[in-house]
């Protein structure tokens, strides 16, 4: 399972540069809230990370890493399509 974090790290770097883009297209609070959101995701994202360097074999902790990551990638995707503020 772990095999799918390339692909997600670089869905997750792409979707960061497009939000990195259309910052200032975007409400103040809405950046304050997707920011607060992607520390908490990098947390369990970092959690999971070490988990699984201590029992490399395990397929829940990889799952949990695994779900993290698309967790990431749905916000960022989320953020990415917002309609600017008006």
């Amino acid at each position: 399972m772990r095999s799918a974090e390339p692909v997600y790290d670089r869905e997750i770097e792409k979707l960061r540069k497009i939000v990195k883009t259309r910052r200032t297209q975007l409400d103040p609070r809405t950046i304050t809230v997707l920011e607060q959101s992607i520390a908490v995701i990098d947390s369990a994202i970092a959690q999971s990370r070490a988990a699984l360097a201590k029992d490399p074999a395990s397929g829940f902790l990889a799952e949990q890493l695994n779900h993290s990551l698309e967790k990431k990638v749905e916000l960022l995707r989320t953020a990415a399509m917002l309609p600017a503020r008006t």
